[in-house]
């Protein structure tokens, strides 16, 4: 049998809920009290400029890679100005997600090391996670550029059950 969850593009979150920024605080305890390394990749405009995103799932306090236990899909044709894409996430029983609805496109097998590398995305992608039944995430991601290649994390308290409302954060270069 086949469980069919319907998302919109505030995905697993309720849909009426706006995202809140990641506050300072938060941020801290969630990168190991290093709050000025880091911004809110969901809150924080988009800009112009273009650069290659490594992407990564990292365990809070540590920063540690996760490698299993999630799939990740992206959708990097979406409109922010028109309608939102619906999306559908369906999990087998065995927790495995399938991903559909708008151009959304599973990666989760381009991840080496724990590292997803996106040449050149847009300047908004959605981001759809599935940690099976357990859990799921998603985010509008507005891009960042602060050089030729810019991290973007996405922080969870337990990669084993995923996510209790994680968050998106780009990382700002070291000095």
């Amino acid at each position: 049998m086949r469980r069919i969850i319907a998302l919109a593009v505030a995905g697993l979150i309720a849909a009426s809920a706006p995202a809140a920024e990641a506050q300072p605080s938060q941020i801290a305890a969630e990168t190991g009290g290093h709050a000025d390394g880091y911004f809110d990749a969901v809150m924080t405009p988009a800009t112009d400029r273009t650069c290659q995103v490594l992407l990564s799932i990292v365990v809070a306090g540590t920063l540690e890679p996760v490698t299993g236990g999630f799939q990740l899909a992206i959708d990097q044709h979406i409109d922010v100005n028109g309608p939102r894409a619906d999306y559908h996430i369906g999990l087998s029983d065995g927790g495995r997600a399938s991903f559909s609805g708008g151009d959304l496109r599973e990666m989760t097998g381009y991840f080496k090391d724990g590292v997803l590398t996106l040449p050149s995305p847009p300047k908004y992608f959605d981001v759809e996670v599935s940690f099976g039944p357990a859990a799921g995430a998603s985010a509008v991601i507005q891009r960042q550029c602060l050089g030729p290649q810019t991290r973007l994390i996405y922080v969870v308290d337990n990669p084993d059950t995923g996510a209790k409302g994680g968050d998106w954060l780009w990382v700002k270069p070291s000095p």
